[in-house]
């Protein structure tokens, strides 16, 4: 009976045919579908990848055993098996390996064609994001409710002076807040952790623990990726090591925004925006309208590097994030009134903000009969 290999042995196997010199960054060049791959080059590059997740990644040690098998297997058959092919043919072999991955950051890229996890959840439309083609929109609507949509996370003057302008102009002046986060798979959240911070009148914190790795594969990688990252000067480990700590969550409501806040989410709400939305759920008068959220937090801080023979983008996680909310990968935020298909979650929000507007009229009304 053949002997089984373990994972650590499988490891070495695949490490033991690559190193960091191997590394390609900055590579702007686009694979070839039909370029002709020796076995050679398979090898070489399945060996890089394997080096990429298992030295680099910060989610390799996360994952539970049965998952780095299962990874492990397919690329060691792909390196065994390994003959002459086109590069897409090379490409299609890799991607039972991300797809193994429940991670919704990582991913490789051939061409203009990304492959993820197939752990994903469908997409159910509700409704499209206010601010149709700008970054950042904002609008005062009937009952006065202000309503301000972020189609994207960016760190820009557009998006900043938006906000500004919102807050001062709009904001202010509303009985009620709708923020709406559909369609938004995430990019730089700088100017909306500010908008959070504004909201609940305090720092909150998204996460209670920011883990990275620091070993050498891992520093080699991130210089050349992210040489000004704030984690760059931390000593080297073979260990994951502590990064950031969160230490708080409680909005200060003698300055936090305390009038109805409904933000609207769907599985496209993705990376930082579902930073913000973790920010938000702090704050006492926040109700999620929509679908889940996508559940691309946990895993973040992307890097970027490229297989040499088959030029092939492989993106992975630099930070591991332990969050308030257990299972949030894959998940992530359930909404507090869950839409249909095919149901406009701005109209639902708008509806419920107006009985409840109602319903305090009337209350008020009681108070004064009396």
């Amino acid at each position: 009976m053949a002997k089984i290999s373990t994972v650590s042995e499988m490891e070495k196997f695949l490490l033991s045919k690559s190193s960091t010199d191997d590394f390609v960054f900055g590579a702007d060049k686009h694979g070839v579908p039909d370029k002709i791959l020796s076995a050679d080059d398979i090898r070489r590059d399945v060996a890089i990848f394997a080096r990429l997740l298992i030295r680099v990644y910060v989610g390799w040690p996360v994952h539970d055993e049965i998952i780095k098998r299962r990874i492990l297997k397919h690329l060691i058959n792909i390196y065994n098996d390994a003959r002459e092919m086109p590069a897409d043919e090379f490409f299609k072999l890799l991607k039972p390996v991300v797809a193994d991955i429940p991670d919704n950051h990582i991913s490789i890229r051939f061409g203009t064609t990304r492959f993820g996890t197939k752990y994903k959840n469908p997409y159910k439309n509700v409704g499209k994001n206010i601010a149709g083609d700008k970054s950042v929109y904002g609008e005062m609507r009937d009952g006065g409710v202000a309503a301000i949509g972020f189609s994207t996370m960016i760190k820009s003057d557009e998006s900043k002076n938006a906000i500004i302008d919102f807050s001062k102009n709009i904001l202010q002046e509303s009985n009620a807040l709708v923020i709406d986060l559909r369609g938004n798979t995430g990019g730089n959240s700088w100017y909306s952790d500010l908008f959070a911070e504004h909201l609940c009148g305090a720092w909150i914190d998204s996460f209670k623990t920011v883990y990275v790795r620091t070993n050498c594969d891992a520093q080699k990688f991130l210089s050349a990726v992210y040489p000004t990252a704030p984690w760059a000067k931390l000593p080297e480990s073979e260990e994951l090591v502590v990064w950031k700590t969160g230490k708080n969550y409680t909005p200060d409501t003698n300055k936090a925004y305390m009038k109805p806040i409904y933000v609207l989410t769907d599985r496209q709400t993705a990376s930082s925006a579902e930073m913000f939305l973790l920010r938000m759920m702090h704050h006492p008068r926040v109700t999620v309208v929509g679908d889940n959220s996508s559940g691309t937090e946990v895993f973040g801080n992307v890097g970027r590097s490229m297989l040499p023979n088959s030029q092939i983008k492989v993106s992975i996680g630099m930070n591991y994030r332990v969050l308030s909310q257990e299972n949030f990968e894959l998940n992530g935020i359930t909404p507090n009134i869950k839409c249909p298909e095919n149901t406009d979650a701005l109209d639902v929000a708008l509806r419920e903000i107006a009985n409840q507007q109602i319903l305090s009229q009337l209350m008020n009304s009681k108070d004064k009969a009396r």
